[in-house]
């Protein structure tokens, strides 16, 4: 990564064939549009369909795209997650999407735009595209952060978020390597040392390839995990 880029990208796939061309062109346009010089950080969660060979043609067939990949044997998203954050630390601020390409790209603008007041921007979903049980899960993490350590942000685990890096970096290292949900104790971070935060409505995007999110067996337990971590996290703060 260059280290005079203003923005990393950093985006989790795994088994994600049917959405990062469209995902990588649709923001690419974004940000070159509006004159960001930026890097997308991919980190390959060891996708067992052609999404790597999918990222390495969109690399070498358009050089304009600036596009970093990392594979790693899968390990889960929050681990894919983390490895993308460390990796990007030398832009100024840090941006996470997730590669389902299932959130609209038009909010960005407004958060980059207003980022010199803030530390955390966070676009929240308002029509989630989510099962009951995910919903559930959803407002019991609100509910637990809220709880231990303030503040009114609704979507706490939300795939839209800009960062500033000299911020990030005072948390990445002390966030649990094995979390189920890193965003959730980042957003924890950023609202008990009172950072700058902005919230804005997030729009789904909807298109051919849109996957319902479900609940499973093991996405329950790590949930499960996930409010555990949550509350003992405060504890490192």
């Amino acid at each position: 990564m260059n280290d005079d880029i203003q923005l990393a990208v950093v985006v989790p796939v795994y088994n994600e064939e049917k959405n990062l061309e469209s995902l990588i062109n649709d923001w690419h346009q974004i940000f070159a549009g509006n004159q960001i010089s930026y890097e997308f950080i991919i980190i390959n969660d060891g996708s067992k369909d052609n999404s790597l060979s999918i990222l390495n043609s969109v690399k070498e067939s358009n050089i304009k795209i600036p596009l970093t990949i990392y594979s790693q044997p899968n390990q889960g998203h929050g681990a894919a997650i983390l490895n993308g954050y460390q990796k990007s630390l030398r832009a100024e601020w840090v941006f996470q999407i997730d590669a389902d390409h299932q959130l609209s790209t038009d909010t960005f603008v407004s958060l980059w735009n207003q980022r010199p007041d803030y530390d955390f921007l966070l676009g929240e979903r308002k029509q989630k595209n989510a099962s009951i049980s995910r919903k559930f899960i959803s407002a019991a993490s609100k509910a637990i952060v809220r709880l231990v350590y303030g503040g009114k942000i609704s979507d706490v685990n939300s795939p839209y978020r800009l960062m500033r890096s000299e911020q990030l970096k005072k948390i990445i290292d002390i966030v649990p390597k094995n979390s189920f949900a890193p965003n959730i104790l980042i957003t924890s971070f950023f609202i008990f040392k009172k950072a700058e935060i902005l919230t804005v409505p997030l729009e789904e995007k909807r298109g051919n390839h849109i996957k319902l999110s479900k609940a499973n067996f093991n996405f329950l337990k790590g949930c499960v995990k996930s409010m555990l971590q949550t509350i003992l996290f405060r504890s490192k703060l």
